[in-house]
C-alpha cells in the first residue's frame, strides 16, 4: 500500500548564477583571514606541541584526539550532534539499522537491579526462557551486587556466534537460573500491538529505527484483521529514528499530501507525501517528554491533519535532523545537516507539541513506564475513554 514518495527540490539552482562572484570573494576573504576550522586547527596543534615538549605523564594520544573530537562537537553548542568513539560505532551502527548483536534484550539499570523490558521475537534470550520483567543478576562469572550492572551489561556483549552465560531471576531477590546462549545479530522489536476492550488496537512504537515500518504494518494489519474500530498510537520514550521510516507508517494514516519538509544549509529541500489511500479508524497519539525527533513529527502530522487526538504530556522539541560521517580511524561524526517541518510548515526546534489532553504520570508510574498495565496507565487510560 505504500505509496509514499519522495520529492527533492534544489533552492540554491535558482540562485546560482547570480551567487558565484559572491562566493568567489567571500572565499578570498576566508583565505586571507583564516576561518574557524584554521582557527581550531591552529589552537589544537600549538598545545600538542606544548603538551609533546612538556607534560610530565604519559600521553596517550588515541584518548587525547578523542576528547578533542568531543570538545569540537559540544563546541559546536547543538544538543543533538555527537562523536562516536570507534569502540562504539558498530553498536551504534546496528542500533540504527534496526538490529544488535548479543542475546536479544532491552534492559533497565535501576536501584534495584537489572530487570529486562523488551525480548526480541526468536532471539537468543527468548529461546532460552528469558521474560519480560525478569531480573538479570550476573553474566560470565561477573554479579550486578558485586561487580556492578554496567559490568555484566558489558560481559553480555559480545562477538556474533560466542556463547556467554547469564544468571537471571523471575522476580526480585527470586531463585536464580542460568542459560548459556550463542551471541546473534538480532532485529529489534520495535512495533508491536495487542487489542484493548475488544474494539481498540493498542500499537507501540519503540523507534523508528530501520525495519519499523514493516513490523508497524504487520501489526496494524492484524489488528484490523482482528476487528479493532479505533487505534492508539503509543511513541512516549521514543527517541526518533529514520525519517523514511516514520513517512512510510504515516502514508498508512493521512490523506493526500505533505508529510514533511526537510532542509539543509544550502536551501534544498526533500519533501516526503503521502497519497490518498488510507485507513480511516479514529486514532489516539500517547506522546511525553520523551517523545523525540520522529516522535514528535509522527504525533504533529497525524494532529495537523486533524487525525489523531493527542494524550500525555508536551514533547521534547527537536527540529533537526542528523547525518552519521564515518571517520578515518572507525570513529563517526553524527551531525545535525538539515532542519525538518511539519505538513503546515511548523519547525518544532525548543518548541515540541502540546497534546491536546494532557495527562501526567505519577513519579512512580514513570518508574515503573515499561512495567505499567494498560488498567494502570492513565495516559492509557484517557486515550481509550476519548476513543470511546
Amino acid at each position: 500500500m505504500f505509496g509514499w514518495r519522495e520529492n527533492k527540490v534544489s533552492v540554491g539552482t535558482a540562485l546560482f548564477l547570480c551567487a558565484t562572484t559572491a562566493a568567489v570573494s567571500v572565499l578570498g576573504c576566508y583565505a586571507a583571514t583564516g576561518w574557524r576550522t584554521s582557527a581550531v586547527e591552529d589552537k589544537l596543534r600549538e598545545i600538542d606541541r606544548i603538551a609533546a615538549e612538556q607534560y610530565v605523564g604519559d600521553l596517550d594520544a588515541e584518548k587525547v584526539a578523542d576528547y578533542a573530537a568531543v570538545g569540537y562537537v559540544t563546541g559546536l553548542d547543538d544538543q543533538w550532534s555527537a562523536y562516536i568513539p570507534a569502540d562504539q560505532y558498530e553498536a551504534y551502527r546496528l542500533s540504527s539499522e534496526g538490529k544488535g548483536c548479543g542475546i536479544g534484550v532491552s534492559v533497565l539499570t535501576r536501584e534495584d537491579g537489572v530487570r529486562v523490558y523488551l525480548v526480541y521475537d526468536d532471539s537468543p534470550a527468548a529461546q532460552a526462557g528469558i521474560e519480560k520483567g525478569d531480573y538479570i543478576v550476573g553474566a560470565e562469572g561477573l554479579t550486578v551486587e558485586e561487580d556492578g550492572a554496567d559490568a555484566v551489561i558489558d560481559a553480555i556483549q559480545g562477538e556474533e556466534g560466542t556463547a556467554v552465560t547469564v544468571s537471571f531471576s523471575k522476580e526480585k531477590g527470586g531463585a536464580v537460573q542460568q542459560a548459556t546462549m550463542q551471541r546473534a545479530t538480532v532485529t529489534q522489536k520495535m512495533a508491536w500491538g495487542q487489542m484493548l476492550d475488544g474494539k481498540i488496537g493498542y500499537i507501540r512504537i519503540e523507534s523508528f529505527h530501520v525495519g519499523v515500518a514493516d513490523q508497524f504494518q504487520q501489526v496494524l494489519d492484524g489488528l484490523l484483521a482482528d476487528g479493532a474500530q479505533s487505534l492508539v498510537l503509543d511513541v512516549r520514550h521514543n527517541g526518533g529514528g529514520r525519517v523514511k521510516e516514520m513517512s512510510e507508517m504515516l502514508d498508512l494514516l493521512l490523506p493526500e499530501g505533505t508529510i514533511m519538509t526537510l532542509r539543509t544549509k544550502s536551501g534544498s529541500e526533500t519533501v516526503y507525501e503521502s497519497d490518498a489511500e488510507m485507513i480511516d479508524q479514529p486514532i489516539a497519539v500517547l506522546m511525553d517528554d520523551q517523545s523525540i525527533s520522529a516522535a514528535e513529527f509522527f504525533a504533529a502530522a497525524l494532529q495537523e491533519y486533524d487525525r489523531a487526538t493527542l494524550v500525555g504530556t508536551h514533547t521534547t522539541g527537536k527540529g533537526r535532523a542528523q547525518q552519521t560521517f564515518e571517520l578515518s580511524d572507525g570513529s563517526a561524526l553524527n551531525l545535525s545537516v538539515e532542519e525538518y517541518f511539519t505538513p503546515n510548515g511548523n519547525n518544532l526546534a525548543g518548541v515540541g507539541i502540546a497534546p491536546d489532553g494532557e495527562v501526567a504520570l505519577t513519579d512512580a508510574q514513570l518508574a515503573d513506564f515499561y512495567f505499567l498495565s494498560p488498567e494502570n496507565d492513565p495516559q492509557l487510560q484517557k486515550a481509550v475513554e476519548i476513543l470511546g
